[in-house]
């Protein structure tokens, strides 16, 4: 049941604030240091229990890193079930985890991305094993072999660059060891799901390493289609491949060269129904006109039942190469970061929502990403810490759209667009320690980015497709930061820090015209305050921000085609805190909550559907006023709370474990149109690890109190749609563990 009473809400945020420090433990939730991610620095020696994390781009314990983080280790992403990246969000305050569409938007502290179109990329960078990954059809995955992931909160745009106005993901995966070791799990659920996953690695010679990982994961879904009584609509069958060589070159410098290659098969998030407002089902369907040429038609009403006359489908391959090369220069290490990759994929959606065999929307798109990085780093000890860098990317993508037209006729296609986009930047981030307690950083990194060969299609009088060329776009843009940390004991620290990122503008080639194909760069300056305490066995963090935030890039949609516009300006502030007790051997309790007020300024031309009179919106989406509103997908509050008791038992070692996550009421739009309500939901474990920590047996439930919730709405001219949460789910799993792996 949603917690409706501003007061219960806030209850989490002051609970969490006034736990005592010395009893708590890490608020990143890791149980143990969390393995580093990849760092130009030579690897740092946990001390005591401390988390290490590479939000600067080097290796250091999270205490002393001024910025926002949230860190999940191995091991805690196999306690909480956490099976793919948008499962990091349910331990994650401040975090939402969303879908336009197949497209993954990623939200923090309001921040995000509201289109897909062509060109436009999302407003939080997602980074795996140090590589920049842009495309927002495969940025989400499955968690295999994943050593910890990092939630940056707050803009990034000194050291990570371009698209980091909300924050950053950073993701790491085991290397290759010539140490020989394996892992193997499966699982078999609810709704026929099953999931299989392994790893191996072993040495090929003293100095030269191998690993191979796969992972196979199948379901039917939850939802069942009216139109032909389909229980499986949703059946979904994803599968990947990923190997790796680890060369060392001896002192301290190596060659890691990997191929990954991954298959998704899941129509999952285009398997909708209709939008339902003041019990008016919002589909194109129902309207008179329509039923009069095709007869009756209607609408699925209950959450688990779709009305679609055309199957939906999604299908991505992609295939990347990556190449790191480092080596200790002696008072410095130099990493190089070479990264290729390419990806296709092909959309299939009904738009109407109906059993009249009315609007479709056929999608395919192509895109392919080059990323070059070198990373200067200087090694442990002085006064003076500093990174350095130079970096480039290069991403193109291909759309193309095809209507399934009404009344049987056959498709047609409506438009197609290209854009290749471009940035090239360098940057540096100096730390001095001006006294024992005393440190400054300061930061700047400046970034020139393009998009060229750029073009649009659409329908003309013969039938075809004319092509429209789009002027090339530049622009140019310094992100610095400016950090003041002290502290005040060994175990804890307190920071005042100024930090500026952009989102580039881009060429709104979904559009219809030239006009206002150019939308305008985002800018966003974030003032943050926090504290840090950490110890054995013990931690707690806190944090308040303020940003003001200009020409936000938001949009709606036509059915078919991105409606972009630039918001005058927005601003946001809020308050986050986490901590983590352990009142007894074996029991961890873990409470963590944000408070965000996003608020847009000045923003008189949101997209609004006009429903006053049904069916009206038809004609597509009009300006509206959404100044002094909340901004799409930015809760007021989220929190988190997560127990696990382990004790021994048959020999083995026993663990019972739980994660409570609550959400308060948000928009899926700019206008505020479409809600969904506040919800919780829980998930549980047990599992059994037998005295040689080889095997290891689990029962688990996911959203066991069945919450049922809109993960997205998709407004279209054609009808309103929801996708719904998976209901309550259960199952088991087995996993076996050979040699030193992770769990």
């Amino acid at each position: 049941m949603p917690i409706s009473s501003a007061f219960r809400q806030s209850r989490l945020l002051t609970a969490a604030a006034l736990m005592p420090v010395p009893d708590l433990a890490a608020p990143a939730l890791a149980q143990e240091s969390a393995a580093p991610a990849p760092s130009t620095a030579p690897a740092l020696a946990p001390e005591d229990d401390s988390i290490v994390v590479t939000a600067q781009r080097r290796s250091e314990r999270s205490r002393d890193v001024p910025v926002s983080i949230t860190a999940i280790s191995a091991e805690q992403i196999t306690q909480l079930g956490l099976q793919q990246l948008n499962d990091v969000a349910k331990v994650t305050p401040g975090l939402r985890f969303d879908y336009v569409g197949t497209f993954v938007q990623p939200t923090i502290r309001g921040v995000g991305t509201s289109f897909a179109t062509s060109g436009g990329l999302g407003n939080v960078a997602i980074y795996v094993d140090g590589f920049y990954s842009p495309n927002p059809l495969g940025s989400d995955f499955q968690l295999s072999n994943v050593e910890n992931v990092q939630v940056l909160k707050g803009p990034q745009g000194t050291l990570f660059g371009r698209n980091t106005t909300g924050g950053a993901i950073l993701v790491t995966t085991a290397k290759p060891s010539t140490e020989a070791a394996a892992k193997f799990e499966a699982s078999y659920g609810s709704f026929d799901t099953a999931r299989l996953q392994g790893y191996a690695t072993f040495g090929l010679a003293d100095n030269v390493a191998i690993d191979i990982e796969g992972m196979y994961k199948r379901g039917d879904g939850f939802a069942t289609d009216i139109v032909d009584g389909d229980k499986d609509v949703g059946r979904y069958r994803i599968w990947g491949v990923r190997t790796g060589v680890k060369v060392d070159l001896g002192d301290d410098a190596y060659v890691l060269v990997r191929y990954g290659h991954n298959d998704t098969n899941d129509p999952t998030a285009n398997v909708a129904n209709a939008y339902v407002l003041d019990g008016v089902p919002l589909s194109a369907g129902l309207h008179p006109a329509v039923q009069s040429l095709l007869g009756p038609s209607t609408v699925a009403t209950k959450y688990d039942d779709v009305a679609l006359t055309v199957k939906p489908s999604f299908r991505t391959k992609s295939n990347a190469v990556q190449g790191t090369v480092s080596a200790d220069l002696g008072s410095m290490t130099l990493t190089s970061y070479t990264q290729y990759r390419k990806e296709n994929s092909y959309s299939v959606s009904d738009l109407d929502y109906s059993t009249a065999s009315l609007f479709s929307l056929f999608h395919p798109i192509i895109n392919k990403t080059f990323t070059q990085e070198f990373l200067l780093n200087s090694n442990p000890g002085g006064r003076l810490q500093w990174t350095a860098g130079a970096f480039y990317v290069s991403f193109v993508d291909h759309y193309n759209l095809v209507l399934g037209s009404a009344f049987g006729a056959p498709p047609s296609p409506i438009a197609e667009s290209s854009t290749t986009t471009t940035s090239l930047a360098a940057f540096a981030d100096a730390t001095y320690q001006l006294t024992d307690k005393l440190f400054l950083t300061a930061g700047l990194r400046y970034s020139h980015d393009g998009v060229r060969d750029s073009y649009f299609d659409l329908p003309n009088a013969a039938g075809g497709l004319t092509r429209t060329d789009v002027p090339s776009l530049k622009s140019d843009r310094v992100t610095p930061r400016v950090v003041i940390r002290y502290k005040p004991t060994t175990t804890s620290s307190v920071y005042a820090s100024f930090t500026r990122g952009y989102k580039p503008g881009f060429l709104n080639v979904g559009g219809a015209s030239l006009d206002g194909i150019e939308i305008a760069p985002e800018k966003i300056q974030a003032w943050e305050v926090g504290y840090k305490y950490e110890t054995r066995g013990a931690a707690f963090d806190a944090a308040a921000y303020y940003y003001d935030y200009k020409n936000l890039q938001v949009s709606s949609y036509n059915g078919t085609q991105s409606l972009i516009t630039n918001a005058a300006s927005a601003r946001i502030y809020g308050l986050e805190v986490q901590g983590r007790v352990r009142p007894l051997d074996g029991l961890d309790l873990s409470l963590a909550g944000a408070y965000t007020n996003a608020k847009y300024r000045n923003f008189d031309t949101a997209p609004f559907y006009d429903l006053d009179q049904p069916f009206l919106y038809v004609i597509g989406p009009r300006p509206n006023g959404a100044s002094g509103q909340q901004m799409l997908r930015a809760p007021k509050f989220t929190g988190t709370f997560s127990a696990r008791y382990a004790f021994e038992l048959g020999g083995g070692r026993f663990a019972l474990s739980g994660n409570l996550y609550h959400t308060s009421a948000f928009a899926f739009d700019a206008a505020g149109q479409f809600h969904q309500g506040g919800y919780e939901t829980v998930n549980l474990r047990a599992e059994w690890t037998d005295p040689s920590d080889q095997y290891t047996f689990a029962l688990y439930g996911e959203n066991v109190t069945d919450a049922r919730y809109r993960t997205q709405v998709l407004p279209s001219v054609f009808g309103i749609g929801n996708v719904w949460s998976y209901p309550a789910t259960i199952g088991a799993s087995v996993r076996v563990k050979i040699g030193g792996v992770r769990s």
